[in-house]
């Protein structure tokens, strides 16, 4: 399915996919969804000044952590990489004036000092997530001095407990902070109202309830800057991943989309 124009109606806050601009182009090597281990710098793009999307990299606690795809086992920080970011910086490049790079992706490891290029980090299936103390060290830096996280696609409390702990050692005390619609987060670009957000039909399937919007907040307190956002039993990035497919409705994909946008401009503006 191809897409002309990504329309942003500023005044309803919609976004309106119609046909002629391809959403997920192939990946490095010419196949959608590639992923590389043996050399992740294959993958990244030169710095440039520009917004990039930064995925963070890192070696799974378990064995099992990884899922197939095309007959290979995938890690399970690649979930949804790269068409995910790929259709979601063509989103932020339509709708906003951020400028990103729109064809590529970085990813890599948070002990890695080229990780301080890039305001916005994202990480996936954090339940499989054990870093190393030299990244939780990088993370806790990485925090600290102005980036910020968005973790996405988990939705069990185990997971969220795993979160918390390694959130703890990059940043002794941090605390989880159940998010609301009166947070700026919600309103600083597009205006959502995140208890109208629905998760992909897999989390729906599992039964576990309506996602949930936690954040980690500079000094605990919350009068100052947010340093993560943390969605809870969801996964925006499925919807960004296969917007372009038809698999789920295009008010789902959207309202994924707005909250994406809204995500990277207030860490821009913060």
């Amino acid at each position: 399915m191809k897409v002309s124009r990504i329309l942003s109606t500023l005044l309803g806050g919609t976004l309106l996919l119609a046909a002629g601009m391809t959403l997920g182009a192939p990946g490095p090597g010419g196949e959608d969804d590639a992923v590389a281990t043996q050399n992740l710098d294959d993958y990244n793009a030169p710095y440039d000044g520009r917004y990039h999307f930064f995925r963070v990299v890192y070696t799974p606690q378990s064995r099992f952590g990884g899922f197939g795809r095309r007959g290979e086992r995938e890690p399970s920080w690649a979930h949804d990489y790269p068409r995910a970011e790929r259709n979601f910086l063509r989103i932020v490049d339509e709708t906003t004036f951020v400028g990103p790079l729109t064809d590529g992706s970085n990813i890599l490891r948070l002990d890695d000092p080229r990780i301080f290029r890039f305001p916005v980090a994202y990480i996936v299936e954090v339940g499989d997530w054990s870093p190393t103390d030299a990244e939780v060290e990088g993370l806790g830096e990485y925090l600290q001095k102005g980036g910020f996280l968005i973790v996405d696609d988990f939705g069990t409390e185990w997971e969220l407990s795993n979160l918390q702990y390694h959130l703890d050692r990059a940043i002794p005390g941090a605390r989880l902070e159940l998010l609301d619609q009166s947070h700026e987060i919600f309103d600083s670009f597009f205006r959502i109202d995140p208890s109208l957000v629905v998760p992909p039909y897999i989390r729906d399937i599992r039964g576990r309830g309506a996602p949930q919007f936690y954040g980690v907040f500079e000094d605990n307190d919350r009068e100052k800057r947010l340093v993560a956002i943390i969605n809870f039993n969801n996964d925006i990035a499925e919807y960004w991943e296969y917007s372009d497919r038809g698999f789920y409705p295009i008010d789902l994909s959207n309202e994924a989309y707005k909250l994406g946008v809204n995500y990277v401009v207030y860490a821009l503006t913060h």
